[in-house]
């Protein structure tokens, strides 16, 4: 009997759905990008996890934060931008 013991502990955690990572989501939560040092809103490295996020989660909703349009001014405020002005203004 003391044999079973560990499995009935264990069966229940198997069971649950939580537990399960092979089963996805049914609704997924916004996945919101701020760049680092030296890179762009628009750059191809965001754009590539983005469309692996929405090609393994299909409808995520993802977006890339920018300080300006222009990408080259938005690396530029990555380097001299005032990072407590580009917070309140990015969230």
């Amino acid at each position: 009997m003391h044999f079973l013991t560990p499995l009935l502990l264990v069966l229940p955690v198997l069971s649950s759905p939580i537990q399960n990572p092979l089963k996805k989501p049914e609704t997924s939560l916004p996945v919101v990008f701020w760049h680092g040092l030296g890179d762009t809103y628009s750059g191809n490295g965001l754009g590539q996890i983005a469309e692996k996020i929405n090609s393994t989660y299909p409808g995520t909703f993802t977006h890339s934060i920018y300080l300006d349009k222009d990408p080259s001014k938005d690396r530029n405020m990555g380097f001299f931008g005032h990072v407590d002005s580009q917070v309140m203004f990015g969230g």
